[in-house]
């Protein structure tokens, strides 16, 4: 009975790879025709009031998540066939949660970035898009707006990347 069931679930596990493997699956994002290799130049700071070095926390996240999650290599700019460029537009802090008394519970950030994917050859813009990152965090347990900074950037990163995959339209060939 045993070997029944693990014999069944064997060859359930084997269509289900051989399924995702013949409908094209594969990890990570896709990014637009021609795309691979770019350089991702330190982003553009228009915080204000201005956030000290968060220009260099997102350039070095967008970076890392952009070698994690796809298959293009990261550059210098003269070695590039695109160029991610990127401007913070805003940072907000903002209370979420407030005691009986006043006191605050918890509070959130929002961070804004505009971004450009340009092709390196001629200039074109392939993308262009603005993308915000959220992220709260809790006084009452002791936690920082630094805390949320880091989850904030992290965030923002992954939508970043998310954001340059193509879309396909099914209908065209």
């Amino acid at each position: 009975m045993n070997s029944r069931k693990l014999h069944f679930l064997l060859k359930v596990f084997l269509i289900g790879v051989l399924f995702i493997a013949g409908c094209g699956y594969s990890p990570g994002y896709k990014l637009p025709r021609g795309v691979t290799r770019v350089s991702i130049p330190i982003f553009k700071n228009e915080t204000i009031p201005f956030r000290r070095d968060l220009e260099y926390e997102l350039t070095r996240a967008v970076k890392r998540e952009f070698q994690l999650l796809t298959s293009a290599e990261v550059v210098p700019g003269e070695d590039s066939n695109a160029i991610l460029r990127g401007s913070i537009l805003r940072f907000d802090e903002g209370v979420l949660v407030e005691s009986s008394s006043g006191d605050i519970q918890e509070a959130g950030i929002m961070v804004q970035v505009g971004i450009q994917l340009i092709r390196s050859r001629d200039q074109r813009v392939l993308l262009q898009r603005v993308v915000e990152g959220r992220a709260s965090y809790s006084l009452a347990s002791g936690e920082d707006i630094e805390v949320a900074r880091e989850e904030a950037v992290k965030d923002i990163a992954r939508r970043i990347i998310a954001e340059i995959e193509p879309w396909e339209n099914p209908n065209q060939s």
